[in-house]
């Protein structure tokens, strides 16, 4: 059974956990804003002291922070989703970032036998909460299909739409 990390609790993280918590699966978060920490607890997640402690507690790590360089921050800095992950993690890139991103995060990733696709979200947090959200990924076919009951926890759809970064690239960028 996968053990599901979150990492980003603003807004969109905190709507998705509480989709998560309406299917009874607990989720392990973390987030550098207090706020945000204490919207993740009321959402039933359980808190960790940073992304790398989050990642130590998952198999599948959601990512949900909004610019370029807070993904490469929080996955690839110090105390990170990487510094964390063991072998065969799932790192699942929610932010609206560019392609290039979501491939560096990849390959930094698979040289620690971690995978990462991008899963766009195409909703605004009112939406995520009342389940209207789909998700666009990207990344090998196999690592769609185990994260696809994961994200149907959390969203009305998920459609795979190619290799890696497809579903960066579908949804339009800011």
């Amino acid at each position: 059974m996968e053990r599901i990390g979150f990492v980003g609790t603003g807004a969109m993280g905190s709507a998705l956990l509480s989709r998560l918590k309406l299917a009874n699966v607990v989720a392990t978060a973390f987030d550098i804003a207090p706020a945000a920490m204490e919207a993740a607890r009321r959402e039933g997640a359980e808190t960790a002291p940073s992304a790398k402690a989050v990642a130590q507690a998952s198999t599948i790590i959601d990512v949900v922070v909004r610019t370029d360089q807070e993904v490469l921050e929080c996955v690839l800095g110090d105390n990170g989703v990487l510094d964390g992950a063991a072998p065969g993690a799932l790192v699942l890139l929610h932010s609206t970032i560019r392609p290039t991103t979501t491939k560096k995060v990849a390959e930094a990733a698979a040289d620690k036998r971690v995978y990462a696709i991008d899963a766009c979200m195409t909703a605004i947090p009112s939406v995520v909460r009342q389940g209207g959200l789909t998700f666009l990924v990207g990344g090998q076919k196999a690592l769609f299909d185990r994260a696809h009951p994961h994200l149907l926890n959390m969203a009305k759809d998920a459609v795979y739409m190619g290799p890696l970064g497809c579903g960066n690239v579908t949804k339009p960028f800011k």
